[in-house]
């Protein structure tokens, strides 16, 4: 028998949903602990340290500003990426992507990303209009006037942009919107009718999991 653990080094990127600080009250109960857990168990002989790259409420840009310094020192095996969810932040107005910056953004990861790194993409869940702040905020009323005053459809150029790149280039990626779409009261908290609550952060565990598991 041969001794010793193989490991296989996880890192997550992207911001306030990848990070997972949100939504559940348990740190145990946080997506990637509840994603690093179920790997352990359907796989015992090997590790998955996770290190969480991710940033609470930055834009595209401002996540790929950090690549450099959180991701390729630590050339993962897998990179988990989620686009989009503060390219349009109209009270940081510094923060919102130019027409077409986003497309080049993702090239960017591609061409710098260690070859041993396999991507995997995260499409942004649903937002419950009527709980989210900005739907009711002056500073963004003329953007969502294009989206008939909602901040879910007006996220949705950017949703079919990072499908369509992840197709593009052969990515797997998971599908947060088309997961919850049907009921997403069931996954969002009512608090701030973006971030997940615990059956949200479950869901998330469950579906990624299937997802790598099928990659390993």
């Amino acid at each position: 028998m041969a001794w010793g653990m193989k490991n296989l080094l996880i890192c997550l990127f992207g911001s306030s949903i990848m990070e997972g600080r949100i939504g559940v009250q348990d740190p145990n109960d946080r997506w990637y602990n509840l994603f690093q857990r179920l790997l352990s168990q359907a796989h015992p002989d090997t590790c998955f340290p996770i290190i969480n790259s991710a940033v609470g409420g930055e834009s595209t840009r401002e996540v790929m500003n950090r690549f450099d310094r959180d991701i390729l020192p630590y050339s993962p095996d897998f990179c988990l990426f989620m686009v989009g969810g503060n390219n349009h932040d109209c009270m940081n107005p510094h923060r919102i992507l130019a027409e077409g910056e986003i497309q080049c953004l993702l090239e960017n990861f591609v061409s710098r990303l260690p070859v041993k790194t396999k991507p995997v993409g995260v499409v942004i869940n649903p937002v419950v209009d009527e709980w989210h702040f900005v739907t009711k905020h002056p500073a963004f009323k003329e953007h969502l006037e294009s989206f008939n005053g909602s901040l879910d459809a007006s996220l949705n150029p950017d949703r079919d942009i990072a499908r369509a790149f992840f197709i593009q280039h052969g990515w797997p990626y998971l599908d947060l919107y088309a997961l919850m779409v049907a009921n997403p009261k069931n996954y969002v908290l009512p608090e701030d009718g973006i971030h997940m609550n615990k059956a949200g952060h479950t869901l998330f565990a469950e579906e990624m999991f299937k997802l790598v598991n099928r990659l390993l």
